[in-house]
């Protein structure tokens, strides 16, 4: 299996789960070619469950979002059925340390064999302390077995302020990726990063800025602030022969214009230089027909299924967080999930973020 998730490949998925139910979201329909379809509704779990993140292997689904004071992991074979998943705390930080306060956006990956989760934190009562931090198990099951801390990641040279760590993977090498600060007179100003690793938690080289908050829609914030926002970079490539992007999210989080966007590496160039990153754009949006607002900090996933005649059908998915009304940052953004699809060049096509409370049809391996 790759290093990374987001090679959308079908390997290690399972071929049958549980049928897609929740509630009252287990309504079936008998389509014209007399075809029994099952569907769920948005958001997935109620309350705030922000900066969601999903890892998959062996037929297993593993759900992270941000806790603060701590890390979790909801373990399921459906992810319709999330809601219903065990989550299990995995990691609670020690006090008095450089990484006790403000857990956020934790992400798991699968590495050189072992599992490695990478999520920000902070001194508590320390303003602008937070940094990157690395935890290791070598159990096969995440939620079991024993979390052990391997210290901070970062560029020895430039350790700024530092969030949303993500791993990339480029012809079977590591690189960092993440969101920080240039140096703490541009405070609240945040940029792409990234950094090639010799091990999992470990940075062998400057960082390099990739991406920077340029255009207007990327500097949706309260006035005051006005620096722009790069966050929660995710890798994402259909397979190992289509362009190879970076998904991140644009403009301050409280912002209703919250949003997903990508840049792409020029195929068989060098990660390391900034250049290299090309077509910048927005990808997923918000949308007031839908009443969606403030979508990104996504992850993705795939849903794979073999037919009667042993023909595998894949399908590709993306989790976010959003809020369902306007100009309320304080409300909850709740996790939601959606069907991604591919456009003839090998880029992703997001679609429109859709209303929450109506029936969506389950991924394929859950109908």
């Amino acid at each position: 299996m790759r290093n990374r998730f987001f090679i959308l490949m079908a390997a290690g998925l399972p071929l049958f789960t549980t049928a897609c139910q929740k509630s009252s979201q287990g309504d079936t329909i008998l389509t014209t070619q007399g075809t029994v379809v099952k569907y769920f509704q948005n958001p997935l779990l109620n309350g705030d469950h922000a900066d969601p993140f999903v890892a998959q292997k062996n037929g297993n689904y593993y759900f992270l979002s941000t806790k603060g004071n701590r890390v979790a992991i909801a373990k399921t074979t459906a992810m319709s059925q999330l809601a219903a998943a065990t989550e299990t705390t995995v990691w609670t930080p020690p006090e008095n340390t450089d990484h006790s306060a403000d857990l956020w956006a934790p992400e798991l990956h699968f590495l050189a064999g072992k599992w490695y989760i990478y999520v920000a934190a902070a001194q508590k009562g320390v303003d602008d302390s937070n940094r990157m931090f690395v935890l290791e198990n070598d159990n096969a099951d995440p939620t079991q077995g024993t979390w052990n801390f391997k210290g901070k990641i970062a560029d020895p040279a430039n350790d700024q302020w530092a969030i949303d760590g993500s791993v990339v993977t480029v012809s079977n090498k590591n690189y960092f990726v993440w969101s920080g600060w240039e140096n703490p007179t541009e405070k609240y100003k945040q940029y792409i990063y990234l950094a090639p690793m010799s091990n999992p938690w470990t940075i062998s080289g400057p960082r390099i800025k990739i991406s920077s908050p340029t255009n207007d829609w990327e500097k949706w914030e309260p006035a005051f602030l006005g620096a722009g926002v790069n966050e929660a970079p995710v890798m994402l490539q259909r397979d190992a022969n289509s362009p190879l992007f970076i998904i991140f999210s644009a403009s301050r989080y409280s912002s209703d214009h919250y949003c997903l966007a990508q840049i792409q590496l020029k195929t068989g160039s060098d990660p390391a230089l900034a250049e290299n990153w090309i077509n910048k754009k927005q990808v997923f949006v918000k949308s007031d027909k839908n009443a969606v607002y403030g979508p990104g900090h996504n992850g993705f996933f795939t849903s794979s299924h073999t037919d009667k005649n042993g023909t595998v059908k894949t399908e590709n998915w993306f989790i976010y967080h959003a809020r369902s009304m306007p100009n309320d940052p304080g409300q909850a953004r709740t996790t939601r999930m959606q069907q991604l699809s591919w456009k003839a060049d090998g880029s992703p096509d997001f679609g429109t973020a859709n209303s929450t409370g109506i029936n969506l049809p389950c991924p394929i391996n859950e109908q």
